[in-house]
């Protein structure tokens, strides 16, 4: 009787010690970023399945909490969030299309020598790529290189390059008024047997932007048709037929960027565009 009365309690014991260690794993130790809602409304479900129940939907513009910064299949965050309906803290799985991050991937500092400082803060005045707002054609090709395709339209010029940008293809634009460069280009190239790994590349550029640039003042997902709203898995289909758009803008005194995904006739455009917009005549 003693010896069973002992094991219990040794069971007992497991159970508490499986039970603290799970609270740590779970609400009580989320990671404390922060995501908000761009699509119009949301659904955050029980497990990483959208066959699972749904908890709770939220409106455009909701504050979640992060458990984790990684993904759960690639496509699924695991959030809590203070309901209003309920007053209770809930948590569960939230599409990561349907959100956009307000923090910026802390990057690692590297202390450098007087002369590496003093090249940095004059590539701080750089605002794409290696180049400036105003410079000339000539001053371009010095640091680009020769392009491969120059044409003249409605008194701008353009030059074009074929390069890599954040390891994805992609056709480079420089756009001239005047011999002054007013306007810049990435127009990504990348090719993909699935069309809903365009989003993916979407949120990878746009994530690339805000490490440079800072949080994006307004972001969008814009659904012209509703035909796939609901089937997550043909949204790449959707933006390739023009019926789902995704949208980020970023704009300060000095420049405006506008990061686009969008489609149609079965095809998608993915394109980052700048705009000087102090350019001395």
């Amino acid at each position: 009787m003693k010896a069973r009365q002992e094991l219990m309690a040794v069971l007992r014991n497991i159970f508490f010690i499986i039970i603290f260690f799970s609270f740590l794993s779970g609400p009580l130790l989320p990671s404390g970023k922060k995501i908000r809602v761009i699509a119009e409304k949301a659904n955050i479900y029980f497990k990483a399945d959208k066959n699972s129940p749904i908890v709770e939907t939220v409106a455009k513009g909701t504050i979640l909490t992060l458990q984790d910064i990684g993904k759960v299949k690639k496509i699924w965050l695991k959030v809590y969030y203070a309901s209003e309906e309920s007053g209770m803290t809930i948590s569960g799985y939230i599409l990561d299309a349907l959100v956009e991050k307000l923090f910026v991937v802390t990057k690692i500092v590297t202390i450098k020598g007087k002369d590496e400082i003093r090249e940095d803060k004059y590539k701080f005045k750089n605002y794409f790529r290696e180049t400036r707002w105003g410079m000339s054609k000539n001053q371009v090709f010095e640091l680009e290189g020769e392009s491969f395709h120059q044409e003249k339209s409605y008194g701008l010029e353009t030059i074009r390059y074929r390069k890599k940008a954040i390891g994805i293809e992609c056709s480079i634009e420089f756009i001239f008024a005047g011999n002054k460069l007013i306007k810049t280009k990435y127009i990504f190239l990348g090719k993909h047997k699935h069309e809903s790994q365009y989003i993916g590349d979407y949120k990878k550029i746009k994530d690339w932007l805000t490490q440079m640039h800072g949080m994006p003042v307004g972001s969008n997902v814009t659904w012209r048709n509703d035909l796939y709203k609901d089937d997550y898995s043909n949204w790449g289909l959707a933006v390739s037929l023009g019926h789902l758009e995704y949208s980020s803008l970023w704009k300060n005194k000095e420049m405006e960027i506008f990061l686009t995904l969008s489609g149609g006739n079965n095809k998608l455009s993915l394109r980052a565009e700048y705009k000087g917009l102090r350019i001395k005549k």
